[in-house]
């Protein structure tokens, strides 16, 4: 995880409802929260550490999964709409605003009824691709980072061959 590259702790913010871990990534100095209610509440959490560090809303960075989106794919973009996703419309809530960047992770859930594919486990092939999924999406952050959305946004908003081959097909 981007924790673990960088040596971060992640130690039980109570005031924030949140696990936080502080360092250094690319020269910046982060915050990383995991959010320790529901994900449909996620935004409150958002929120207080938001106001309590002072961060600015164009410093926020939500990295979430999407099972709106294919397996393998990501979705880099400040200033759109939840799109469905409860966590982010949570945020947006809190935010009083839509105006922030998320880094969306696609788990595809294909035709299955969200609610049961969110519980269901990763196939042992999904389980296999994780950890390359897992060093894009760090590769992604990284590069935001450093050289800002446009350029981030370029690279990780790619769709797959094989995705698009499977739409095509339809």
């Amino acid at each position: 995880s981007l924790a673990k590259k960088y040596g971060l702790k992640f130690k039980d913010e109570k005031k924030f409802k949140a696990k936080v871990a502080k360092g250094n990534i690319s020269g910046f100095e982060v915050y990383l929260l995991m959010p320790q209610t529901y994900m449909n509440e996620s935004g409150v959490s958002v929120k207080k550490a938001k106001d309590y560090l002072k961060i600015e809303i164009k410093n926020i960075l939500i990295v979430v999964d999407d099972a709106d989106i294919n397996f393998e794919e990501f979705r880099l973009k400040e200033d759109s709409a939840a799109a469905g996703h409860r966590g982010l419309k949570s945020i947006e809530t809190h935010l009083n605003t839509k105006n922030y960047t998320r880094l969306r992770v696609g788990i595809g859930r294909e035709k299955k009824a969200l609610k049961t594919y969110v519980l269901d486990r990763f196939t042992k092939t999904e389980k296999e691709k994780l950890k390359e999924i897992t060093k894009k999406a760090i590769s992604f952050i990284e590069l935001y980072l450093e050289k800002g959305i446009k350029i981030a946004a370029n690279k990780a908003n790619i769709r797959l061959k094989k995705n698009v081959e499977e739409k095509n097909d339809k």
